[in-house]
């Protein structure tokens, strides 16, 4: 997640869209009275490298850590302190965390992908952590059991049934879309051009395997994303 209060500008950050490289990018636009909230040590390796604003403003102050309520808040493991704004948080927490003001001044951003390519992107993403040959024909059992990854992003799009996000950056039409958001903040220029030189959380798919072979072959993983992620196949116009 970052907030940037010189740009106006909440971004939203979707799982498997390449939204830890446009994390990266608009850091360079942002300084230390902004909200970044910390990535992984590979890709925060890839912010410090091209000298851009790390991690700041997301943790709660120490005094707030001791109030009662606290114990109720979302923590990112069993052992660590609660967080007031991280990785992937829904809408829902970041609109209560920055208030009403700056939720409804700020434009917010996120990005979408078609959902099939976003689910085998997942699949190999996953399975590559065990294996280095992930056996395709586990493809159905994975998404079965994955259910609420699938469906996980809309609560970065949505606060209940309302879609609160802006401006969408269309995975498919990535570039099209951010030089359309650039015109728009003319601070944002060049953001672009700095996302095509970071290359966080690169491919491991397997690519000799299409979208549309792999769905082929599963039929029962094909109706379970038509069902699931039914809102973004509408609204966007995604087909297999």
């Amino acid at each position: 997640m970052i907030v940037s209060h010189k740009h106006k500008l909440i971004f939203l950050k979707a799982r498997k869209v390449a939204g830890t490289s446009l994390e990266i990018a608009l850091s360079k636009y942002c300084d230390g009275d902004d909200i970044i909230t910390p990535v992984s040590r590979a890709d925060e390796a890839i912010r410090t490298r091209h000298g851009f604003q790390g991690p700041c403003n997301f943790n709660f102050g120490w005094a707030r850590l001791f109030v009662k309520d606290m114990s109720e808040e979302p923590r990112l493991g069993k052992y660590w302190l609660p967080l007031k704004y991280y990785n992937h948080i829904p809408a829902s927490l970041a609109r209560r965390r920055l208030g009403a003001k700056i939720w409804n001044d700020y434009t917010k951003l996120s990005v979408v992908r078609n959902p099939w390519d976003r689910a085998v992107s997942m699949f190999f993403w996953k399975s590559n952590k065990k294996t280095d040959n992930p056996d395709i024909s586990g493809f159905t059992d994975f998404l079965i059991e994955k259910k609420a990854y699938i469906a996980s992003n809309y609560r970065n799009y949505m606060i209940g049934d309302r879609d609160v996000v802006d401006v969408y950056i269309r995975y498919e039409h990535f570039e099209d879309d951010m030089r359309r958001l650039e015109a728009e903040k003319p601070g944002l220029s060049g953001l672009w051009d700095t996302m095509t030189e970071i290359h966080a959380k690169g491919s491991t798919r397997n690519r000799a395997l299409t979208t549309q072979d792999i769905f082929a072959a599963h039929p029962k993983a094909d109706a379970l994303i038509r069902e699931i992620n039914g809102w973004e196949i509408e609204k966007f116009g995604y087909s297999l």
